[in-house]
């Protein structure tokens, strides 16, 4: 999987049919060392970024019964110190050479990444060899870790989406070791030891059977030669590949769970062959075409047109011996039956008859591009080699992937489809609201769902379903037009993508309690309808072009975003115009984003981390906006209409007052030439300053707390911060960041040594007016009043004790790095200097920021922790399982 500058610009001129040239393998270098140990090295030069990633063929499929989660806990342990690093040490290392570690496990592989500045490549590569292959294991550690990852396992309990994909995946895989969750069960976990985990390292970590992957802005001959010093150890016969067993052959299967949810989450899953079957392209376009995108079958139909669901999609999982095809979506409880029948019948609709030739053209266009939008960074190119070479055995098994989709007809689909699907192999799972069904009704329903899911499959295979139609690196140029427009636009050749940004001053901040939610809403409708196009036809030309478009508002603004291929530009341009300009506000997609925004109203106490950030952003602001809820509340919402929508836009959104980015592979004079002809209709008159009132600081400590019937407490500790505007927010972040990371005090003492969180951090977020400095974290709720004690006595040592340099040098490091690596793609690219520029910081902005960072001091950190976080001005918000504490107060 090989991309080059120059190739990428040349492959894709020629369009979509050209696209796997991308991935040649001349650039690819693909190598086995004598002791076994697979070595790739992908050169890029789009930026001075190397990501390593160390790809171990063990994941929780390999695992006896006995030992489940023994992968998951191991790749916790590699973190916790080696023979040459003490706990802690690794990540301090990394991060103050501006970088990112972590690890991920999955079903048959744990994946060891790491991402960093390339001038930091031979440092990198010595940790992440250091921690595969000489992780200490310390009893000790090995039992906090333990009760951290029992604490994860608690914490799924309460996320509803978590709990029904295993519920999913047990029903589909039965016995098969995908039945079982890759975190293990809480009585394996529990049971065991560091000896344990010895002897599964020593099983599974040998040589040869690991690929180390090297992306980025390298020498490969170089790369070779010290990963071959790294790895110096013989290779070592690993016990073989995972386990079988058979999948269960009769259905449909249903599993339902009862839980103290608003709305109701359902999963269909049909299993499928692994990606190496003759089907699988097929099935992936399947997927895209149902269920991926705005524009998709399962959107229009269920979503827009008949309003069974609430959000939809679908995805094919295929990995290389089994996969699943899944269906999901989440409901009002009383649409359950529905929503389920018409989920099958238009999935089994495509074995029976065949899709239309502009779907399969669309969804192989998005399936093709995601291929260039995975090469954009350094690790996703890293990602992708890993993820062939242990699934296919062919690192560049990409280039041939995409030859099969291309050759993917409508008729050739629908056989594909025909052979794959089958109503008796049906799971479905459900979380439903323990308030929505009643006890006497609950015996009933999984006999009823299982006769609909059989029935609504085989009416479709048989033609008896209904079927949709078809859906009908230079420098920043800034130019400000007649109107006003400010234009900024980036040339980057190095890939085929661009990405547009507007934005006007809006958001939260110009709305009160009233009127909240209205930006929300305007956000969502912006591209549901002009006066030339429908709501449909403008996400359908968008996705054509393998793009995306979409609202966004937040605290401080409200605009568009769009990112497509750059040889679409002149297109999506207009089309982006068209919605900035004569966004339409029609009365049924009025009426459907309001449904949906009230829906999700209801359901937002869900989450239990939103849950205690409301809680506490309605304590520490008594007057400003920043109180409310992005969303807005029912009684706001409720009362929004096309009219107060339109009045709003007319009034605060005129062209003039936009900020418009593009970052990409364009010409900045072709593009300052059509935005002028799109955007360049004078002014009609100022829109009103917004000026909400100030907010003053909280003179004594203020608590508040809500009891949920959850198992885990939630809190947030934090005080009234700074402005994006004040210098001294880059103090603050290098104290949030003292704090925070896996190298951070938060990590090592609260969670590493004491054991109380497995997740835990602190952060500053600024807006145009203050915003706040908090901690947040998750705990068992007998740990509330011990865990809080720690975060303020870890408060008190900034605010009266200089940091050491070593922990200041290691979050600015970090910072400058995770600083560098965001801007790797043209969308974060992109609304940097949007925003930059909106809030009167200046469109390069960022690129002093790293003299800002480098320049706070330790006596700078004293001065910001006195000042903003002083003991008097803290608010405390806690959410309790019910026996633990209030209702809501303070």
């Amino acid at each position: 999987m090989g991309i080059g500058t120059k190739l990428v610009r040349r492959s894709f001129r020629g369009g979509a049919r050209d696209l796997h040239s991308l991935l040649e393998r001349g650039l690819l270098l693909n190598i086995q060392l004598k002791n076994g140990l697979r070595v790739l090295v992908l050169p890029t030069s789009a930026a001075p970024v190397v990501a390593l990633q160390a790809w171990v063929g063990v994941g929780s499929a390999h695992e006896a019964l006995s030992e489940a989660g023994a992968a998951h806990f191991l790749e916790h342990m590699l973190f916790k110190g080696t023979h040459r690093r003490g706990v802690g040490e690794l990540a301090k290392e990394v991060e103050a050479a501006g970088g990112d570690i972590n690890a991920w496990t999955e079903f048959n592989n744990t994946v060891y990444h790491l991402v960093l500045g390339s001038r930091f490549l031979d440092l990198g590569l010595d940790i992440l060899a250091d921690a595969v292959q000489n992780p200490t294991l310390d009893p000790e550690e090995v039992e906090r870790e333990r009760q951290v990852i029992l604490e994860e396992i608690q914490q799924g309990e309460d996320d509803p989406h978590r709990v029904n994909f295993q519920q999913l995946f047990s029903l589909v895989f039965g016995r098969h070791p995908y039945g079982r969750p890759v975190i293990g069960l809480r009585e394996t976990v529990a049971a065991m030891g560091a000896s344990d985990l010895r002897r599964f390292h020593r099983a599974w970590y040998a040589p040869g059977n690991i690929t180390f992957v090297v992306a980025g802005d390298v020498d490969q001959s170089y790369v070779v030669g010290r990963v071959k010093a790294a790895f110096r150890s013989r290779g070592r016969e690993t016990p073989g590949s995972e386990p079988r067993s058979a999948l269960p052959k009769r259905g449909p299967r249903v599993a339902i769970r009862y839980a103290p949810v608003r709305e109701a989450y359902l999963l269909l899953g049909l299993p499928v062959p692994g990606l190496l079957h003759e089907d699988v392209p097929a099935i992936d376009l399947a997927a895209t075409l149902l269920g991926q995108g705005d524009s998709s079958r399962l959107s229009r139909r269920l979503l827009r047109e008949r309003r069974l669901v609430t959000d939809v999609s679908s995805y094919a999982f295929t990995p290389h011996d089994v996969g699943l095809f899944t269906l999901g979506a989440t409901l009002e409880p009383d649409k359950l039956e529905e929503a389920v029948g018409s989920l099958v019948s238009e999935a089994f609709s495509l074995g029976s008859k065949p899709a239309g030739r502009d779907e399969v053209d669309k969804a192989r266009v998005l399936t093709e591009s995601s291929a260039i939008f995975q090469a954009e960074t350094a690790p996703g190119i890293a990602r992708r080699a890993g993820f062939y070479q242990y699934t296919a055995n062919d690192p560049d098994y990409e280039a041939t992937y995409l030859a099969k989709v291309r050759e993917v007809t409508p008729e050739s689909l629908r056989r594909a489809l025909g052979r794959q699907l089958a109503p008796s192999r049906l799971s479905l799972a459900l979380v439903l609201p323990e308030a929505a069904v009643p006890r006497r009704a609950r015996e009933g329903l999984p006999a009823r769902l299982r006769v609909l899911c059989e029935e609504s499959g085989r009416g479709a295979l048989e033609g008896r379903a209904s079927v949709l139609p078809p859906p009908g690196r230079g420098g920043t140029i800034r130019t400000v037009l007649p109107n006003g427009l400010r234009l900024l636009v980036k040339p980057d050749p190095t890939i085929p993508l661009v990405a547009f940004r507007a934005a006007w001053m809006g958001g939260l901040r110009n709305e009160s309690s009233r009127s909240n939610g209205i930006n929300n809403l305007i956000s969502n409708l912006l591209t549901r309808g002009t006066a030339s196009r429908s709501g449909d036809e403008i996400v359908e030309q968008v996705e054509r072009m393998a793009g995306s478009i979409g609202g966004f508002t937040g605290r401080n603004s409200l605009g568009i975003r769009l990112e497509t291929l750059s040889h679409f530009w002149r297109e999506s341009l207009d089309i982006f115009a068209d919605c900035l300009l004569n966004p339409l506000f029609p009365e049924e997609e009025v009426a459907r984003e309001r449904d949906l925004a009230l829906q999700e109203i209801a359901t937002r106490d869900d989450s239990l981390t939103g849950v205690a950030f409301r809680l506490f952003q309605k304590a520490l602001y008594r007057d400003h906006p920043y109180r409310l809820n992005l969303g807005g509340e029912t009684a706001s919402v409720s009362r929004l209409d096309v009219g107060a929508l339109r009045r709003y836009f007319g009034r605060h959104c005129q062209v003039g007052d936009l900020v418009l980015t593009v970052v990409g592979d364009v010409d900045p004079e072709s593009v300052a030439g059509e935005v002028a002809r799109l955007l360049g209709r004078p002014r009609r008159r100022p829109s009103p300053e917004i000026a909400p009132p100030q907010e003053p600081n909280p003179r004594s400590p203020k608590a508040v707390s809500r009891s949920m019937e959850r198992q885990q407490a939630h809190l947030v500790l934090g005080f009234l911060g700074t402005s994006i505007l004040r210098k001294d927010r880059f103090a603050l972040e290098v104290l949030a960041t003292v704090l925070s990371g896996q190298g951070g005090r938060l990590f090592l003492h609260i969670r590493d040594r004491l054991g109380l969180v497995y997740r835990i951090s602190a952060f500053t977020m600024e807006g145009i007016d203050p915003g706040y400095f908090a901690v947040y974290a998750a705990t068992s709720p007998e740990q509330v009043g011990t865990l809080v004690s720690e975060i303020r006595a870890a408060l008190g040592r900034l605010r009266n004790e200089r940091v050491p340099k070593s922990e200041l040098k290691r979050a600015k490091r970090f910072l400058l790095g995770h600083h560098d690596l965001t801007l790797q793609q043209r969308t974060h690219l992109a609304s940097t200097l949007t925003f930059n520029e909106l809030y009167g910081l200046g469109y390069e902005a960022h690129l002093k920021y790293s003299q800002s960072i480098l320049a706070v001091t330790a006596e700078d950190l004293v001065a910001v922790a006195r000042r903003y976080l002083a003991p008097r001005r803290e608010v405390l918000a806690t959410v309790l399982p019910e026996t633990s504490g209030r209702k809501e107060g303070g």
